[in-house]
């Protein structure tokens, strides 16, 4: 039963390719076709049934991409890894270069002689504070602060922690960098910190 079933999808995925020039579209075509198939025996023998179409598109010639008339066409296959994760090997023409595509890039040449050195970047910051203009609650709880500075912050939907405003003085929110990207805001300096996001 799976011998005949490999077969049937065997025949499903290949007697397209008689048809097309293209061995890169035929694999393209061919891998589309495998993914949707329910057994796990067939999908399989589906993809290993490929192997072949996989060769013959890596020894086919890559056809140039469109390029601006200032850059040359690339001619990089389409399967190339550096083009789906953005870092090519392909890049690195000197053994300086060799392996570096996760170092920090180097440092700017120095100055030369009677030339003002570069100021220096300015250091990244880890929290912000700033005065409360404004300030909503929806029907879950979840507070919208709006800031003097113009920017508008969001609690998450998953915290359900509760943030207590002075409603007859000024409010002071402090916004901070917490872990994995997040960030905290705490309101007047006491109470509990909730997750947010900015919206503007």
């Amino acid at each position: 039963m799976k011998l005949s079933k490999c077969v049937c999808v065997a025949a499903i995925v290949f007697l397209p390719f008689a048809a097309s020039a293209d061995p890169r579209e035929d694999l393209v075509d061919g891998v589309a076709k495998c993914a949707v198939i329910a057994d796990n025996t067939a999908r399989l023998a589906c993809f290993d049934a490929l192997t072949p179409q996989l060769k013959a598109a890596q020894a086919a010639p890559a056809t140039p991409a469109a390029a601006p008339p200032t850059q040359p066409a690339d001619n990089r296959a389409w399967y190339d890894p550096g083009r789906i994760f953005g870092a090519s090997p392909s890049a690195q023409t000197t053994p300086e270069q060799f392996g570096g595509e996760n170092l920090a890039p180097p440092p700017p040449p120095p100055p030369k002689p009677g030339e003002a050195a570069p100021p220096a970047p300015p250091a990244p910051i880890d929290s912000i504070t700033a005065k409360v203009t404004d300030y909503a609650f929806n029907p879950f709880g979840r507070v919208t602060v709006f800031l003097d500075n113009g920017q508008i912050w969001k609690q998450l939907d998953g915290d359900t922690d509760r943030v207590r405003f002075r409603k007859s003085d000024v409010n002071q929110a402090e916004i901070s960098r917490g872990a994995l990207g997040s960030y905290n805001m705490l309101i007047n300096g006491s109470g509990a910190s909730v997750k947010v996001r900015r919206l503007k």
